[in-house]
């Protein structure tokens, strides 16, 4: 073979491989399934037999996602070999894909896989602290605002937390707000304080009304007229 040959050859190759990898077919997935849960059929959609991927010795090639997937090349399924745990692949991204490459011999070809593992309610929404202090003059007037700490809630999309709830009392409202990330709460005053009579209030705030909820503690604080 002269050289001329050599590099005919390589170009005919690399672009053959090329050629098998365009596309790419797109699964989804819930996370924490079970081990075996069937996420597609690569030989119906890859319009092969079971037996042509059974002889084309069909694997998905090594990487950092193989663990969590595998073919049985007798039946063509995709299925799910290893525990999948969405906020520990993707945190709070709202869009979590693993991707993967598949190998067929004779002929070769490479066909690209995308997963996209979907988000379930797996996670309690829950306050850093179990307890909050708020300081509030006793001068303070309706309608002041005082924020509070948000609720962490790894879940996204719609099972994220909510809204938050606050016990019954005369005196507060809450105030939520929504947001890109997370949601944000405010007491706003409804009435005014006097520490002679309460010097300290306690209040309970929600983030769900079946979980631990945020003790927050209302501290009247004096205010001193200096006197000439």
């Amino acid at each position: 073979m002269d050289i001329t040959e050599f590099h005919g050859f390589w170009i005919v190759l690399f672009l053959s491989l090329w050629k098998s990898s365009l596309g790419q077919i797109v699964y989804s997935v819930s996370e924490e399934v079970n081990k075996g849960t069937v996420v597609g059929n690569l030989a119906k959609d890859l319009k092969i037999s079971a037996q042509e991927l059974e002889s084309s010795m069909f694997q998905i090639m090594p990487g950092s996602n193989a663990k969590y997937f595998d073919v049985n090349v007798k039946t063509g399924s995709l299925f799910v070999k290893d525990r999948i745990d969405r906020e520990e692949l993707c945190g709070s991204n709202q869009k979590c894909a693993l991707n993967l490459e598949a190998l067929a011999q004779n002929p070769h070809r490479l066909y690209r896989l995308e997963i996209i593992i979907m988000d379930v309610n797996d996670n309690a929404p829950f306050f850093p602290d179990s307890k909050y202090v708020v300081s509030v003059t006793e001068n303070a007037n309706e309608g002041e605002r005082f924020p509070l700490p948000i609720a962490k809630d790894p879940d996204v999309g719609s099972n994220s937390l909510k809204d938050y709830k606050l016990s019954s009392n005369e005196y507060f409202s809450l105030d939520v707000n929504s947001g890109q990330q997370s949601i944000s709460a405010e007491l706003v005053l409804q009435k005014a304080l006097d520490r002679e009579k309460q010097a300290i209030l306690f209040l309970h705030r929600y983030e769900n009304p079946f979980l631990e909820p945020l003790f927050v503690t209302i501290c009247l604080k004096e205010i001193y007229t200096l006197r000439f």
